[in-house]
């Protein structure tokens, strides 16, 4: 089954986008209050609470432009699903009824995959 196979699509990407915003929302809305109390009632001199600050605060920019930056580049290499490479691996999937998970899109996934079960050969 894919993802095209269901009917309701949008609503369920809508319905994990609003989600993941939530989550990233009150993520960095209990960051940024917890360290903007931090710099006010430290016990520090003014230079340092405006170089914590400025760090601080540039590290909140840099994490809301990597979210940013992963929510709209564009996919620019074509991945491929991976293929069984022998009939037994096919059998094998089929049986236990996952084979989506031998299906891995990605590339990066790809690197990270550990190898596969396989019988072991008969030596002569």
């Amino acid at each position: 089954m894919s993802v095209n196979d269901f009917v309701f699509e949008l609503q369920i990407s809508a319905v994990t986008w609003i989600i993941g915003s939530l989550i990233m929302g009150i993520n960095i809305y209990y960051l940024v209050t917890s360290f903007v109390k931090l710099l006010l009632h430290a016990e520090l001199r003014i230079v340092t609470k405006v170089f914590l600050g400025i760090l601080g605060f540039s590290g909140v920019a840099l994490y809301m432009g990597g979210i940013a930056y992963l929510v709209f580049r564009k996919n620019t290499k074509t991945t491929y699903i991976l293929t069984f490479s022998t009939s037994e691996d096919q059998n094998m999937a089929n049986e236990q009824g996952d084979v989506s998970m031998y299906c891995l899109p990605r590339e990066d996934i790809v690197s990270m995959q550990l190898p596969q079960k396989r019988s072991s050969p008969e030596f002569d």
